[in-house]
């Protein structure tokens, strides 16, 4: 096939507009891609929303700066080719540590893909990239005002229409399980023609029993402190066995799990649950009332809930890449905390009992 100077120009084309659908897709939500980072170690939750709208603005750049000559062989095509390679190297590490599992997030969450798929797709652009590289003359007389623009107009939207937030004050941490000192065993004396105790024993003395006081979970903050107000009704979440669910209202995944609950509720006794909702409609008014109202019919249940928002919606999800996540608390320590994957009745039963 004769290489021509139309065919040049759709490589080009095909180059650019997979840079630009790339940078685009991880807008949508932008939450899931800061998560992204954050889990893999790159950042933390501080610094996330700032550094992700970089790496897409700089993506978007590329894609853009793709059309045009200046600086072209200079910069655009090593920087393009370098991004690719280091994507290449990354997603086989990530391959030898964990298999080749889960959404490597290089088209975000429109288009889930493996990182082996991500490793061909980014081998494919390297090619196409060198073949346009050996096929564009040197331009001699680059200006810096045409990079410099395109750059401009690519990050603009991105931090003006997505601006960035601070998620600090909503970062989850995990409480560490604690005990107070058990109460000495001859402190809690109970008649024994009274009341029956399964852990006894007999003394000498006037035939009572003496209860081992087992021990006691000490109250802890949990991830979820802040979130007090369900359904206009005032709850500490800390305060004894509760269940706590960090859903998206419009997730196959998550009315799943919500279906799998009602279906074990049914057969034994649970905590109260509480449901922790994002929109990732960002529905309001009467559009949020039907999401909520289509959840609950599909899982067969309803339970008191809360609106949150993006921001705090991923940092809640924890160490789980997508949700979602259904945590069991017992005084606030974190005594189970399942997603899709190993949300099994039998596992959570144990925990909750």
């Amino acid at each position: 096939m004769k290489y021509t100077h139309t065919t040049h120009w759709i490589l080009r084309a095909l180059v650019s507009a997979l840079f630009i659908f790339s940078a685009i897709s991880k807008l949508f939500p932008i939450g899931a891609f800061e998560k992204q980072l954050v889990d893999l170690g790159f950042v933390n939750w501080c610094t996330a929303p700032l550094f992700a709208r970089s790496i897409i603005a700089f993506e978007l750049f590329l894609g853009l700066a793709f059309l045009q000559n200046h600086f072209f062989k200079k910069f655009i095509i090593p920087t393009m080719a370098g991004m690719l390679l280091v994507f290449i190297v990354h997603l086989s590490w990530q391959i030898s540590l964990h298999g080749n599992e889960g959404n490597c997030g290089c088209m975000g969450q429109l288009i889930p893909m493996t990182p082996l798929e991500a490793i061909i797709k980014n081998i494919i652009t390297l090619i196409l990239i060198g073949i346009i590289y050996f096929k564009t003359p040197a331009k001699k007389d680059s200006k810096h005002r045409y990079p410099f623009m395109i750059m401009v107009v690519a990050a603009a939207p991105v931090f003006l229409c997505f601006p960035s937030h601070c998620c600090c004050d909503t970062s989850p941490f995990t409480a560490p399980v604690q005990y107070e000192e058990a109460a000495p065993i001859d402190t809690l004396i109970i008649d024994s023609n009274k009341t029956k105790i399964e852990t006894k024993v007999k003394t000498k003395k006037d035939d009572s029993i003496i209860v081992k006081q087992e021990p006691k979970l000490k109250r802890v903050m949990s991830d979820f402190t802040k979130y007090s107000n369900f359904n206009g009704k005032k709850v500490n979440l800390n305060e004894g066995k509760k269940i706590v669910c960090v859903f998206n209202t419009d997730c196959d995944h998550c009315m799943g799990v919500a279906k799998k609950l009602t279906a074990i509720a049914n057969k034994a006794k649970l905590p109260p649950i509480y449901i922790l909702f994002w929109s990732e409609n960002d529905s309001k008014g009467e559009d949020l009332n039907k999401e909520i109202a289509k959840f609950f019919n599909f899982s067969g249940s309803s339970h008191p809930y809360t609106m949150i928002s993006q921001q705090e919606f991923f940092p809640l999800l924890g160490k789980h890449s997508g949700p979602p996540r259904v945590a069991v608390l017992n005084e606030g320590n974190m005594m189970g905390d399942f997603s899709e994957g190993n949300f099994k009745e039998e596992a959570f039963l144990k925990v909750v009992k």
